[in-house]
């Protein structure tokens, strides 16, 4: 199997599992009572076999403070997704972001004190942001 073709069927299951996801087939909703407490993002992303098809409006912002410091974001299933990396610093920041299926990564440089906003679609696969500089960095994702 290539990795386009693998890619390809990735894409095609987490839409497929979104989609019954979204019309409530077989996960807890607001009208099914549960004794657990709800399971943040990085809990459900977790387990196996877990898929987050729905997330917040908002995300962060996550602080990454030093070089290699990293978080995982959601994405949406359809749609683009926003990200907004801040430079909290005084010195030039940059922001590494790839997808959780090892697509190639794509570099968003922030000068001091400054805020740059990207808009990709990722298809609802999870992406990190790691810090790739040495100032302090703010991300959101929405």
């Amino acid at each position: 199997m290539t990795k386009r073709s693998i890619r390809r069927n990735a894409a095609a299951m987490t839409l497929t599992v979104a989609l019954t996801g979204v019309m409530g087939a077989g996960i807890v909703g607001p009208a099914q009572a549960s004794t657990r407490p709800a399971a943040s993002v990085a809990e459900q992303a977790a387990r196996p076999g877990a898929l987050v098809a729905a997330r917040a409006a908002v995300t962060g912002p996550a602080q990454l403070p030093t070089y290699g410091s990293s978080a995982d974001f959601p994405t949406w299933v359809f749609g683009g997704t926003e990200l907004c990396v801040k430079n909290l610093g005084t010195r030039y920041g940059e922001a590494r972001v790839q997808t959780r299926l090892g697509a190639s990564p794509e570099y968003i440089p922030v000068q001091a004190g400054m805020t740059r906003c990207i808009n990709r679609w990722w298809g609802g696969v999870p992406i990190n942001v790691r810090n790739n500089a040495y100032s302090p960095l703010s991300v959101t994702a929405r």
